[in-house]
């Protein structure tokens, strides 16, 4: 019986895909002049932390903490206009909640945009755990945020269950020896040939199988 469930944000709880495109967009119209821009390529950002995403876009910019400062500065905007959630995952969740599912977020986004996007969508009473880039974990894959809510909440692997929509979602829940399934609402690299979690087309589909194993 699943008793946690450990959701990722971006691409999971919400979708922030067009918003991730805008972003580097114009990070790259404003520092990266003449550089074609790949929104498929930019797809990849969605998942591993901030850091990574810079890293990769600006290998050749000097000063990386400049960048990471005009993201978070520019990215606001966007959630305020494009910020939207998945068909019918405020009634899954809603539904999980009230069949008593400890409900937490594991996510490399700031415990402040956690939480807004969460109020935006009146979602924030569904989680009990919030943990972000801001807590003391290292980011997915590791297993170890996992491993402290087991602790806390005493439980077995078995009762557990990561939820997210990339590649370090399954592999943090391969790594923690949980039950993991990964959300193929958007195209994400390094999946199609993962076999050690259920890949839920949208979120119905998501609660029958958590019906089916509940």
């Amino acid at each position: 019986m699943i008793k946690l469930m450990i959701f990722d944000m971006d691409g999971t709880i919400i979708d922030s895909d067009l918003i991730l495109a805008k972003t580097w967009e114009e990070l790259f119209s404003l520092y990266k002049k003449g550089e074609t821009f790949d929104r498929e390529k930019i797809a990849e950002y969605s998942g591993p932390p901030l850091s990574y995403a810079i890293n990769d876009a600006f290998k050749d910019y000097e000063d990386k903490e400049f960048i990471r400062k005009e993201y978070r500065k520019r990215t606001k905007k966007y959630y305020d206009s494009d910020l939207s959630i998945f068909k019918h995952s405020k009634k899954v969740l809603k539904k999980l909640y009230e069949d008593g599912v400890i409900l937490c977020v594991l996510t490399a986004k700031t415990l402040e945009m956690t939480e807004y996007c969460l109020k935006k969508f009146h979602l924030r009473k569904y989680f009990k755990d919030l943990i972000t880039c801001d807590s003391i974990f290292p980011p997915k894959p590791s297993p170890e945020a996992i491993f402290y809510l087991k602790e806390k909440y005493k439980l077995k692997n078995e009762e557990m269950m990561m939820v997210g929509d990339t590649y370090y979602d399954a592999l943090a829940s391969k790594n923690a020896s949980i039950k993991g399934v990964i959300f193929t609402m958007h195209k994400r690299i390094n999946i199609d040939n993962i076999s050690y979690v259920y890949k839920a087309k949208d979120y119905d589909d998501f609660y029958a199988y958590y019906l089916s194993i509940k």
